[in-house]
């Protein structure tokens, strides 16, 4: 049989055969999975193909999905020159950023400085939509482009001028004076947004309804946005007030003795990969990943002769769970729920006065369980539309 080269797999081939099973469906799936799939055969119940080896272990498992049997036969290209030096990963890392920095480092766009008080955030997605982001050719950057797009889609922006120096993009941008804010006007009242005791109030604007003491509920009227103007007729104006409310409400919280928890304490898997604009190349070899762990990542920028480069070394890691027995002690389970109870209050009643929580502990077999009656004072102003008859 002839020899067959690969086209299409620069970085690297595996060339496969499998019998058996449904081929043509396990070739559709990898299709539509956006595996590359070169010189595809299939020929007397056999198949033959080649793909990336990093798209190997995903052929596999859909071979098996569909019943074909596969074996992996000659493989070729840079993934596996560079599989004979794996036990030096700093030559292999040298080697690859030396070919890559010279390759595209005279063509490519190597830093954006942007200038101005403008949201950076939006700027940056408009120059990436213009195809002007970091690895980007210089000669397909879409300056015109951009400068149109960030004069007419930037808040109140007076000038902008996107320029290529080098192999660094500038973007200077200029905002015009800021136009006044246009406050709305239209009529409304102040209801209460709760039930509760008025304590105080504050009515800036409008006729209040309330007195200190009384007991409302909520959606009551507080404050009327329409009052009279002293000849028989009425106004209508934009009530504005603060009205300060006291409520209670009563809070469980719950602490076991015994306990199994789960902290990602474990082993660590570290897996790096070279960034380069949004393309990111594998340096380990198999698949990234580990069962039941917490996944962080780190990036830091690649350095080349001291010199910051347009490439990132990007650090994925999967730490395991593992699983821990606590056992507390009445006094450990008190000081939890404490905890339980400080992060209740920091989480929701961070707006509100805790003018008291009175608590309540009752000792079960299996815990403690804590009961907080909280007396709270916070601001019940709800401002609504007023419906004109």
């Amino acid at each position: 049989m002839k020899k067959q080269k690969i086209r299409g797999l620069r970085f690297g081939y595996v060339k496969f055969s499998g019998i058996g099973g449904y081929s043509e469906k396990m070739i559709t799936e990898l299709l539509e999975n956006g595996v590359a799939i070169r010189g595809v055969e299939i020929k007397d119940g056999k198949i033959f193909g080649a793909v990336s080896p990093l798209d190997y272990y995903r052929t596999a498992e859909t071979a098996r999905k569909y019943g074909v049997r596969i074996r992996a036969g000659e493989r070729g290209g840079i993934y596996f020159t560079l599989s004979r030096y794996r036990s030096r990963v700093g030559l292999c890392v040298g080697a690859l950023l030396f070919v890559l920095t010279i390759s595209l480092w005279q063509t490519s766009v190597r830093s954006i400085m942007i200038d101005g008080d403008v949201p950076r955030s939006q700027i940056m997605q408009i120059l990436n939509e213009c195809n002007i982001k970091v690895g980007a050719s210089v000669d397909n950057l879409q300056i015109s482009k951009a400068e149109h797009r960030i004069l007419a889609e930037v808040e109140n922006c007076a000038w902008a001028d996107v320029s290529c120096v080098g192999f660094r993009v500038d973007v200077h941008v200029e905002k015009g004076a800021p136009k006044p804010e246009m406050e709305d006007s239209s009529p409304r009242n102040i209801v209460a947004a709760r039930s509760a005791m008025i304590v105080r109030q504050i009515p800036r604007v409008g006729a209040s309804v309330v007195e200190n003491g009384s007991g409302v509920n909520a959606g009551d009227l507080l404050v009327s946005g329409v009052v009279p103007d002293g000849r028989d007729k009425v106004l209508y104006v934009r009530a504005d007030a603060e009205i300060i409310g006291e409520w209670m409400e009563t809070r469980e919280f719950f602490v076991p003795y015994s306990e199994t928890v789960s902290i990602p304490n474990g082993e660590r898997h570290e897996f790096k990969y070279l960034v380069f604009g949004s393309d990111e190349y594998p340096l380990f070899f198999g698949k990234a990943g580990a069962d039941n762990s917490l996944y962080t990542e780190q990036t830091s920028i690649v350095k080349l002769f001291g010199q910051e480069t347009a490439f990132k070394l990007k650090t994925g890691i999967y730490t395991e769970y593992t699983e821990q027995q606590i056992m507390r002690s009445p006094d450990d389970a008190i000081s939890e729920l404490a905890k339980q109870k400080q992060r209740f209050e920091e989480n929701f009643y961070p707006t509100y006065e805790i003018i008291n929580a009175e608590e309540k502990f009752y000792p079960r077999e299996d815990g403690i369980r804590l009961i907080v009656d909280y007396t709270l004072q916070g601001d019940i102003a709800k401002p609504v539309a007023v419906a004109r008859e």
